[in-house]
């Protein structure tokens, strides 16, 4: 019986190397300080009924991005520096999330996320310790929803679309030789609603999702999210 889990592995892992690919690829043109890559922690706050009838908790996981800059002065220049104070960046982003609940205080749930994304920023230089970031982009998001009772489990995933805006506040230890920083971010991320019927491993079991007292329909993951990450530039 194949485990419940299989298909996340080879998307997780896909996504993984496309940003591995891309910090390879853009390192290898890029001059000092305009390369970036950064990790953390984000959480996601669920406000929709249908999230909300599977679990009362966010979806928290682990953010991974790199960015590079593309050289594109905005027109503002810089009096702390050759540096220019306002710049446009290329980001791609990936994220891995998880939350866990129950229904009908008899069934455990649980939603496992995986987003890719792309984007543009504009940083804005406050001080030499000190940037403003305003980020948007566009992506997919891949949400697997697993309902158990007892041994049983049924589940079921599916692709949708995500956009996502975001103000951040970038805080570095050191700017030279290299950058070294704490980034504290808040925006709201938009997702596509997702139909999806989970079901077991039996032939012919179905159990619809939206077949509950709630009416959840389609599965909308949107919310308001956080995050704080570590990020280098070189």
């Amino acid at each position: 019986m194949r485990h419940p889990l299989a298909p996340a592995l080879p998307v997780t892992a896909a996504a993984a190397a496309w940003l591995a690919a891309a910090l390879s690829a853009t390192a290898a043109h890029a001059d000092p300080d305009h390369i970036e890559v950064s990790v953390g922690a984000t959480a996601r706050a669920l406000r929709s009924p249908s999230a909300n009838a599977l679990t009362a908790g966010d979806l928290d996981g682990t953010t991974v991005g790199v960015a590079r800059d593309i050289g594109r002065d905005l027109g503002i220049d810089s009096d702390l520096g050759a540096v220019h104070a306002l710049s446009l960046w290329a980001e791609a982003g990936l994220v891995a999330s998880s939350a866990t609940g129950t229904m009908f205080q008899t069934l455990s749930t649980s939603i496992d996320g995986v987003a890719v994304t792309g984007g543009l920023g504009a940083r804005f230089r406050l001080h030499r310790l000190l940037g403003l970031n305003l980020h948007a982009g566009l992506g997919a998001q891949r949400a697997r929803v697993a309902i158990s009772s007892g041994s049983t489990t049924a589940y079921d995933h599916a692709w949708g679309m995500l956009a996502q805006a975001s103000a951040a506040l970038d805080l570095f230890a050191v700017r030279r030789p290299f950058g070294l920083g704490v980034r504290l971010e808040a925006g709201y991320a938009l997702a596509q609603g997702i139909a999806l019927t989970p079901h077991t491993d039996e032939p012919g079991d179905a159990r619809p999702l939206a077949m509950t007292a709630a009416q959840l329909g389609r599965l909308d993951l949107s919310g308001p999210a956080a995050a704080i990450s570590a990020f280098g530039q070189f």
